[in-house]
């Protein structure tokens, strides 16, 4: 009990509860995100919302590894999300799915067509509403079968973009 109590310390503010670990948060039967207790960079995010952690944990790790968002001359890569580039890239960056949203708006998430794009605002929610992102891209990261982010990781990121996401 004192190990989950330490733990749900740690957490304050993540969007599920803690009694189970496995829960899922899922919309309109997307998934949302999921504590991950066994990922150390996912516990670490508990502690972050500074840029930098944030882009070498988040986007560097899970966004530009694999040829997607890495800079190179294909759809994916005009949002270029390696270490350096990627703040740019993001905040009050345009989407090129949703134009004219913008990607990350500083001190408000659900105007953020990242947090869209990673399953952390629902579609309805977002300011203003817009539709799921397409099907020939769906929601991201891409995977097979679709993988989201932790959900700390995602705390992480709401925390950034409530504080402005300064560039940090």
């Amino acid at each position: 009990m004192t190990r989950l109590l330490v733990v749900a310390s740690l957490l304050v503010g993540c969007r599920i509860s803690l009694e189970d670990t496995n829960q899922q948060v899922t919309d309109g039967g997307v998934t949302k995100c999921k504590i991950d207790m066994s990922s150390q960079p996912c516990m670490d995010a508990t502690m972050h919302s500074d840029f930098a952690w944030i882009e070498g944990n988040i986007f560097t790790k899970s966004c530009a590894f694999s040829g997607c968002h890495n800079g190179t001359n294909n759809p994916a890569g005009k949002v270029d999300l390696r270490a350096g580039m990627s703040f740019n890239h993001l905040v009050n960056f345009s989407s090129i799915l949703a134009p004219p949203r913008k990607l990350v708006v500083p001190n408000d998430v659900a105007a953020s067509y990242l947090m869209l794009m990673l399953t952390a605002v629902p579609p309805a929610m977002a300011n203003p509403p817009a539709d799921p992102p397409p099907a020939s891209v769906y929601y991201m990261p891409q995977s097979f079968p679709f993988t989201p982010l932790c959900c700390q990781k995602l705390d992480a990121l709401e925390r950034w973009i409530n504080a402005g996401a300064p560039n940090n």
